[in-house]
């Protein structure tokens, strides 16, 4: 339930957004342009850091979300819980861990960042740019984590396959 009587009990990201539309629409553009657009990083591995993102901040809202989005871009049933219990052992290719080890030192640990968490993924033969959408990736995501946390949007994860059918930016 919504912690805002303006908001439908079933409201998704489009409702909170209409509180205040000014902001809408760039949004809605940085948000298509990072996640469809062109980039070194698939579709796919866009939609992993987003859902491991929000996994990581316990967002049920946007994880069952972008977890199903990515299952339609081919990611694997239960990649999701594997790499919440170790991403080193988790069936994602070698060379996209040390991006997935960034995007969690970043959203749990912001502040210990260092050059060789960025060197291990230029190491794995990431460029600089796709780091910076990783980045982008993850910053979008704790964002709108704590979006749809602060106004209270949760739900059933029995919705999340619906939910993701509607979505604009879907394949």
């Amino acid at each position: 339930m919504p912690f805002f009587k303006c908001l439908p009990d079933d409201a998704g990201v489009g409702e909170v957004f209409r509180i205040n539309p000014a902001v809408r629409d760039g949004f809605s553009a940085f948000s298509q342009a990072l996640m469809r657009g062109e980039s070194p990083l698939t579709e796919a591995e866009r939609e992993t850091i987003a859902a491991y993102t929000s996994a990581l901040n316990a967002c049920r809202f946007c994880y069952g979300g972008h977890a199903a989005i990515a299952r339609r871009f081919g990611v694997e049933e239960g990649v999701f819980d594997a790499l919440m219990a170790d991403i080193g052992t988790a069936p994602v290719a070698d060379r996209f861990k040390p991006i997935l080890r960034f995007v969690k030192k970043l959203t749990l640990e912001p502040y210990r960042m260092v050059q060789a968490d960025a060197d291990a993924v230029f190491a794995a033969g990431w460029s600089e740019r796709a780091l910076h959408d990783a980045i982008l990736v993850c910053a979008r995501f704790n964002f709108m984590n704590r979006l749809t946390l602060g106004h209270g949007l949760d739900d059933d994860p029995a919705r999340f396959e619906e939910r993701t059918r509607r979505m604009s930016y879907n394949k």
